[in-house]
This record gives structure tokens, C-alpha cells and sequence, in this order.
């Protein structure tokens, strides 16, 4: 092998040395993949984020658990030490968009459950035989 290139331990292909391979840019494949994400950043979505975790007044939708906390410093709901998320009731990559009727907020347990539970749904049984 000529001097300056090494093997990728992943995929075992070729790379110029000091270089990572196109299989670990994960940021960009993720991005191609599921390009709904780019509006996380969107100003209509992290106002509307606001106004749903203010409607629910920091609690979670499904179980009541207080996860958010009003900053009265930033004058904004935060979610960071409470382990609150705002969910999609129908998700961006199923067309669903940020509108405030579409977003709740849950406790990581309730999202973690309602996530599963949507693909469950979505997944198709394996027929056998």
C-alpha cells in the first residue's frame, strides 16, 4: 500500500491518511437520510415548542409529570433538567408538521412509549410458512 493512506477499520475501504472515511460522517448521511430535521432549528417550531409546553404548563401529557420549568431570568419554558421533550402526535417523517395542534409535551419515559408504540404500528408482520 503506498505511504499516506490507511484502511477504514468499518468498512475496510481505502483512505487518504488523515482523512475519516465517507462512512463515518454520520452528520451528513444522517442528514440526507432524515431531512425533516433541519426544522428542529426553525423559528415557527421553537416558538410553537413554547407555546405547547406553556399550554401544558411544564407536565407531561400523558402521565402528568412536571418536565419544564419556567425561567423567569430568560423568560422561557426550559426542559433541560427535567427530561422533557415536545413529540410529534404525527411525525415530520409521516408528514406531520410543527404546528402547535401536532406537538405535546411528554416525559422521556411517554415518549419513549409512544415512539415504540408508533412503530410497532408502522412495522409490517412477517408472514411465515
Amino acid at each position: 500500500m503506498a505511504k499516506g493512506k490507511s484502511f477504514c477499520p468499518h468498512c475496510y475501504r481505502v483512505v487518504p491518511a488523515g482523512q475519516s472515511c465517507p462512512c463515518r460522517n454520520r452528520d451528513a448521511l444522517r442528514k440526507a437520510r432524515e431531512p425533516w430535521r433541519a426544522s428542529y432549528r426553525d423559528p415557527e417550531y421553537l416558538r410553537n415548542r413554547q407555546k405547547v409546553i406553556d399550554r401544558q404548563l411544564g407536565r407531561c401529557k400523558d402521565c402528568g409529570t412536571t418536565c419544564a420549568h419556567f425561567d423567569t431570568g430568560t423568560g422561557m419554558w426550559v426542559t433541560a433538567p427535567y427530561g422533557g421533550e415536545v413529540d410529534h402526535e404525527r411525525p415530520l417523517c409521516e408528514g406531520g408538521t410543527n404546528d402547535v395542534s401536532n406537538l405535546a409535551l411528554r416525559c422521556k419515559r411517554c415518549h419513549g412509549l409512544a415512539d415504540s408504540a408508533r412503530r410497532k404500528r408502522r412495522s409490517k408482520p412477517i408472514r411465515r410458512g
